[in-house]
């Protein structure tokens, strides 16, 4: 993934996503993400805000915000979802250090983590499929 600065989630109708890339990031077959839904009207915010942690080394490996582009696959027109990636679900001290990081920028409300196999294997909560997610903290 390559960052893509300047490019306000509210607006970008071109694409479904806009990413963003750790300097030091790397991927693995165990990779996953915390799921973060913020409210339309604060989304280029938050996404600022995960942005820069996420191209600092701060946060994850990488991360990802819906745009306004129309998605049949989208559960909500007043919220839009930001993953946030870790390189290893099995890595527990990552996976924490990041859901920690998240607390420390503000979201202290529950999140789900879902690992990228659940998602390969098309289990998603909206279709119906039960314990989507590997942790909820």
């Amino acid at each position: 993934m390559k960052s893509e600065l300047n490019l306000l989630p509210s607006k970008a109708k071109d694409r479904y996503w806009i990413e963003s890339a750790s300097p030091t990031g790397s991927w693995s077959s165990n990779s996953g993400k915390w799921l973060l839904f913020a409210p339309i009207n604060r989304i280029d915010s938050v996404w600022r805000s995960i942005d820069l942690e996420t191209r600092s080394g701060r946060l994850g490996i990488a991360a990802k915000v819906a745009t306004a582009k129309s998605n049949s696959l989208a559960t909500s027109t007043s919220i839009r979802p930001i993953c946030v990636y870790t390189y290893d679900c099995t890595d527990l001290a990552d996976v924490r250090r990041v859901r920690h990081r998240l607390r420390e920028l503000g979201f202290f409300k529950k999140i789900p983590y879902k690992t990228d196999a659940a998602t390969a294997d098309g289990k998603y909560s909206k279709s119906g499929a039960k314990k989507v997610s590997l942790f909820y903290e």
